[in-house]
């Protein structure tokens, strides 16, 4: 399986490199919206649905609360751009006694005759979505025939920063959930991002975000996979009947899989026209102005992930005990690497994304104290003890150091020699005076 890590590495490597290849510099000029130099005079139809409406119950001034979100597309007239429309309705109130008469948010409106508030947020994008150009807050009203009114406006972000949007929507009354309606207002639209809403480039379409986020997260389940299947092996968690199906296997190819989905994501990142990223910007940390924090905890990640591959490759010279100690960085990379997906991923607020990710914690958590709780027993076994005194033998006790005497003056002690003893088989005994003597050993 070696072979097989080794070849994962270098496919990740040789897509790194075309991608560098076909890089052109327009990716490099582009990470700086221009000025605003297009103020475009919007009209359009709109034509959409309401794909959620939840009731969320009523509060103490008698008015319902609904949660609205309706997805629309406006088709303009002329050469404008055809742009979408999301909008997230947080707050829909709806009185339940009568109508009211409120000032429409529509410009020269006037008092309209309204049963119910509109409240929440709009994202302005490209047909395909990949291009977010303007988040707004929104005011709206729901009006007596059914029609609501939307109030549109705010500031650009991305490529359209410096940009302005000033959009007024007249939906008709829903028939079920489809909706057809009327835009007008103004769009002040940097260059940049006009230059992305009308380019043919392949690279600018949805195709390419969509790999790009899924390769993303390809590489993350399949690090979590691999982290997880390795901490398992560390606990013996497997049994005899899974170890016929070599488990260290999968965890390798795992590895390897990550890898080469991380450097497909790499290429792309580095190849989008949309949120585009320098060389500089994908190697060093806190360099680019897009959600700096976030992407700096996916290259820190990346870096502790080339140090563990990178020993895992020579680890016959670095030796089992340092690979052993530079294998866990590993655990460090996928916190990194969920932060980023988290925060600067575009699926980071999804619930199954969140659900996914609490899974894994709670999995590396459980099996990291359990590895832990293994090293433990395994430091006491290596750790040597006093030798035991076999039962029923008396312990050895210290002598204690000879007390110096004092004699008077030419007193010379007299120590009897010590009397040898011979052994046994010698045939020499003691007489009381402790002169041995022999004797005849009778020979029979």
């Amino acid at each position: 399986m070696s072979m097989l890590f080794r070849s994962g590495i270098l496919l990740g490597t040789l897509l790194a490199a075309i991608g560098l290849a076909v890089g052109t510099p327009a990716a490099f000029a582009a990470g700086t919206p221009q000025a605003a130099s297009q103020i475009i005079n919007y009209s359009a139809q709109l034509s959409g649905q309401i794909t959620a409406d939840t009731y969320l119950g009523s509060d103490f001034q008698g008015y319902n609360l609904h949660f609205l979100t309706i997805d629309a597309t406006l088709n303009p007239q002329g050469n404008s751009p055809p742009l979408a429309v999301h909008l997230n309705v947080s707050e829909a109130f709806y009185p339940n006694d009568g109508t009211q008469d409120q000032q429409d948010v529509l410009p020269n409106g006037g008092t309209v005759s309204t049963t119910g508030f509109l409240r929440g947020e709009a994202t302005v994008t490209n047909t395909g979505g990949t291009i977010k150009l303007y988040v707004e807050n929104t005011s709206g009203l729901n009006l007596e025939d059914g029609s609501m009114h939307f109030d549109v406006e705010g500031t650009g972000t991305g490529q359209a920063s410096g940009g302005k949007t000033s959009l007024y929507l007249k939906i008709d009354p829903a028939v079920g959930e489809q909706l057809t309606g009327q835009v007008s207002g103004t769009l002040d639209i940097p260059q940049a991002a006009l230059d992305l809403i009308t380019s043919t480039d392949p690279l600018v379409g949805p195709t390419v975000w969509y790999i790009l986020r899924a390769s993303g997260l390809a590489a993350l389940f399949l690090l979590a996979a691999s982290v997880l299947i390795g901490l398992a092996l560390r606990v013996r968690l497997w049994k005899e009947t899974l170890e016929r199906w070599r488990v260290y296997d999968v965890h390798l190819t795992c590895s390897v899989l990550t890898g080469v989905f991380l450097a497909v994501h790499l290429v792309l990142v580095f190849l989008d026209r949309i949120v585009p990223f320098s060389l500089a910007d994908m190697l060093i940390p806190l360099h680019d102005s897009y959600q700096p924090i976030w992407i700096a905890a996916g290259i820190l990640g990346f870096y502790l992930l080339l140090v563990v591959w990178g020993s895992s490759l020579i680890r016959a010279r670095l030796g089992y005990s340092l690979w052993r100690k530079l294998h866990p960085l590993a655990l460090g990379a996928l916190g990194l690497v969920m932060l980023h997906a988290l925060f600067a991923g575009t699926d980071g607020s999804n619930f199954w994304l969140r659900m996914l990710l609490v899974f894994i914690v709670i999995a590396v958590i459980w099996l990291f104290n359990s590895w832990m709780q293994v090293r433990e027993v395994e430091n006491r076994r290596r750790k040597p003890t006093p030798p035991r005194q076999p039962p029923g033998r008396p312990q050895p006790v210290p002598q204690r150091a000879a007390r110096s005497q004092s004699f008077a003056p030419g007193y010379v002690p007299v120590t009897n020699p010590p009397t040898r003893r011979p052994p046994p088989e010698t045939g020499w005994r003691e007489t009381p005076g402790g002169q041995p003597r022999s004797r005849r050993v009778s020979q029979e």
